[in-house]
């Protein structure tokens, strides 16, 4: 089955002169009808829903088309819709009006696009939350932010009067727990990028120590090239993988070595940049020979990051592992299948270390952390001013800001370029 969706003042004159006949149009009442082409030949029987607005997803008269999925039907009432006087949605059109009619805020529409987007039941599972709980807190911090303000101003226009209802200590304390409350939304964002985008997870390692190999299994299919000569990866193959519903995105990198090479070079210079920016290093040595310096460099240059060290070649004889008092925690064979699959597993384990779900509200988008972030700076401003010097014409300023930065999280206060720049990423007809 597919959907076609219309929305618009004309939405109702489209659906008629498409489905010519049938039984009366009743709001909110499927109906079958038969969608004819301007010739009056059948296209395909539909089941039809006509909402009118306000009461509609997106705010304005809306009617929905039941169809078969074959594409070359849709196609064909498509094409008799933009006939009637319809046109093709723009990405996100659909959620925007909603937005613009007040059915949802901008913080609802990015949770909408989350869903959408998620690769996993875990971000499907976070967009939900975010759907739901995180509008009523923003709510909740917008209100005491504007209580918080009136106290400051009553300062300001009535100085030395003592007209308000709070001491200064404990209207700086409010101002801090204010900015404790939008730092700790701020800091949800590592765990949902992870949940929503996937976790990013590099093998690094020398040549020849089985990193691709490592990456088949670990995938359970051959994606990445496999040879005894030394330098066969020279480019960073990426594929993603499912682990108890959390995708990790497993990043092959070129083996390093000392070459000549420039290709080879450029190839450890690429894998190099592109694992200084995942949530997990993988460092891959072949367990069975002695550790030389570039083994050694590789634990260097990855230590006090998020790390897995790994030791391949398990059904071979092993060789003694240890490094500045650190044991290797896998030793895995692609040959045999040991320790495969207790690795996958950890791999799913180690990048959601230390991000529980917790009881605050996710946020689910780059703006959105940067927004709060600013939010609670302006806030530990506004504390530092009433307390110290600058007084409170200072703290009321950056009150006005933090205030201003909450406007645009919910869409009150945001620049059309910047809606335009947010709705290009949903997919077309949401």
């Amino acid at each position: 089955m597919a959907v076609l969706r219309l929305s618009g003042p004309d939405a109702l004159a489209v659906a008629r002169g498409l489905c010519p006949e049938g039984p009366p149009w009743r709001p909110r009442r499927a109906s079958l009808r038969r969608a004819v082409d301007e010739a009056g030949a059948l296209i395909d029987e539909l089941l039809v829903t006509w909402m009118p607005g306000p009461r509609s997803h997106t705010g304005e008269d809306l009617v929905e088309l039941g169809c078969h999925g074959n594409p070359v039907l849709v196609e064909q009432l498509l094409d008799a819709c933009v006939r009637l006087g319809a046109r093709p949605a723009r990405s996100g059109e659909f959620t925007r009006r909603a937005l613009e009619h007040g059915r949802v805020d901008l913080v609802q529409a990015e949770a909408v696009a989350a869903l959408v987007a998620a690769p996993s039941p875990a971000g499907v599972a976070l967009a939900r939350r975010a759907s739901t709980e995180l509008g009523p807190v923003l709510a909740g911090l917008a209100e005491a932010l504007l209580t918080l303000a009136a106290e400051v101003e009553v300062r300001l226009d009535h100085p030395g009067e003592d007209l308000g209802w709070d001491e200064d200590a404990a209207l700086a304390a409010g101002l801090r727990q204010a900015a404790g409350t939008a730092a700790a939304l701020a800091g949800t964002w590592r765990a949902g990028r992870v949940r929503l985008e996937g976790a990013r997870v590099a093998l690094v390692g020398p040549v020849n120590a089985g990193k691709s190999s490592l990456f088949n299994a670990l995938l359970g299919q051959a994606r990445a090239l496999v040879s005894p000569l030394p330098g066969t990866t020279r480019d960073v193959v990426e594929r993603a993988l499912l682990v108890d519903g959390q995708e990790l995105v497993l990043l092959d990198t070129a083996g390093e070595r000392e070459s000549e090479d420039p290709l080879e070079q450029a190839g450890v210079a690429m894998g190099r940049a592109m694992a200084e920016d995942v949530d997990l290093v993988v460092v891959v040595v072949p367990g069975h020979r002695p550790m030389d310096a570039i083994e050694a460099g590789l634990l260097a240059r990855t230590e006090g990051r998020p790390r897995l060290w790994v030791a391949t070649h398990a059904d071979r004889v092993a060789a003694p592992r240890a490094w500045r008092g650190e044991e290797v925690a896998h030793r895995v064979s692609a040959v045999s299948g040991q320790g495969i699959d207790a690795l996958r597993q950890r791999l799913g384990q180690e990048v959601l270390r230390g991000l529980a779900d917790g009881e605050v509200a996710p946020v689910v988008s780059q703006r959105q952390h940067e927004l709060l972030r600013a939010v609670a700076h302006h806030l530990e401003q506004a504390e530092a001013a009433l307390v110290g010097l600058a007084g409170p014409a200072v703290a009321a300023e950056e009150l006005t800001r933090a205030l201003g930065r909450l406007g645009e999280l919910s869409g009150q206060d945001v620049r059309e370029e910047v809606l335009d720049r947010l709705f290009a990423r949903f997919c077309i007809g949401k």
